[in-house]
């Protein structure tokens, strides 16, 4: 009974000494994700002062970077994609509520305006979502993607358009969403009635984005991108000759391209940037610049990105090119296969410690 009694003394220290080291063993394979403590922009420095004036969101709220600072304009709420007038004397957002979205005209100080569109409702299902606002090259008219017609569970964006002085009863669909793919989102409007947009569509390997040309409200069009290149996020440059997107092709990893825009269609594009997660593209009021998110650290915050455009490579002739793939009845574009840039430009991290909303295009001037 003693041997027993000294045994069971001996034995339970070792047993905690042994549960205690497997324990602190076990502590050792957990993820050691590294947490970082998002900071507003106004409270940072940015390390390179860009041209001009942009505006951009974060976490619901609208900033203004001028002059290598950042100011917080607007009231409160979930504030996201600014979009300017030509006359870059007014700014278009969203305001998203717990169901619903709209867009709202503001200054450039934030204050509101005019509300636009009103797309709550005490029905669940009679709310609506808007997304994706872009001012017409005349001022007269915004473009938008808006889910209506929805039916039940499918709810897919078309694109709209409204008069900017007149009343959301006038606004008009212009396009046909594919089904159960998202539908068409990030409108360009052109001068006189053309649009470019992005448009989805889905087959048996899964969904596909393509930047799309609608000549029309209406019309069908054609893509200007290859339906395996899921091409997206296009960004106008200031004169109206190139298209800056990214493209991912299926993958998780992106290119950031730009392309000259001739006409209807895409000529050979120029890869600027690769195997990264790069979002929405915007160019400088010159033209000889991108700004752009992308995510650093272990944390994956976006931050803002600067990126100096190198001289554009000699043109490729009509037989170096390749037709696009387009959906079934549409007209194929051609475009040839992207190439690398001759010179790959360097970009410049602008933020430190922010978190910029991804989905919300910079609007620069």
């Amino acid at each position: 009974m003693i041997v027993r009694r000294i045994a069971t003394i001996l034995f339970v220290p070792l047993m905690l000494a042994f549960g205690s080291g497997v324990y602190l063993y076990l502590g050792t394979l957990k993820s050691k994700t590294v947490k970082e403590r998002v900071q507003l922009p106004t409270v940072t420095k940015p390390s390179f002062t860009l041209p001009g004036t942009m505006f951009l969101a974060q976490g619901g709220r609208l900033f203004k970077l001028k002059n290598g600072s950042f100011t917080e304009i607007g009231p409160s709420g979930d504030w996201s994609m600014p979009t300017l007038t030509p006359d870059h004397t007014r700014l278009i957002a969203i305001l998203t509520g717990k169901q619903s979205s709209d867009l709202y005209l503001l200054d450039l100080n934030g204050h509101v305006i005019k509300r636009l569109t009103k797309n709550d409702a005490k029905i669940i299902d009679a709310n609506h979502w808007t997304f994706y606002p872009r001012v017409t090259p005349d001022g007269t008219s915004v473009m938008y993607s808006y889910d209506s017609p929805k039916f039940g569970f499918r709810v897919d964006f078309a694109i709209w358009s409204m008069p900017l002085d007149g009343t959301q009863s006038q606004a008009r669909r212009r396009t046909d969403p594919y089904w159960y793919t998202g539908g068409d989102i990030s409108p360009i409007a052109l001068p006189g009635s053309a649009i470019i947009y992005v448009k989805h569509s889905i087959d048996q390997t899964g969904v596909h984005s393509q930047i799309w040309y609608q000549e029309r409200s209406g019309a069908i069009g054609h893509g200007m991108t290859a339906l395996t290149d899921d091409c997206g996020a296009p960004a106008l440059s200031p004169d109206r000759t190139q298209i800056a997107m990214i493209c991912s092709a299926g993958k998780q990893s992106a290119k950031l391209e730009v392309a000259p825009l001739t006409g209807t269609t895409l000529g050979p594009a120029r890869v600027l940037l690769s195997g990264g997660l790069y979002a929405a593209p915007a160019w400088s009021p010159d033209g000889k610049a991108l700004a752009y998110f992308a995510p650093t650290g272990a944390a994956g915050h976006f931050q803002l990105w600067y990126l100096a455009l190198p001289a554009p490579a000699p043109a490729l002739s009509p037989s170096a090119s390749s037709s696009a793939t387009a959906l079934a009845g549409a007209t194929p574009a051609v475009r040839a296969s992207p190439s690398p840039a001759p010179t790959p430009p360097v970009p410049i991290q602008v933020t430190q410690g922010v978190d910029l909303s991804a989905t919300s295009p910079p609007a620069w001037f």
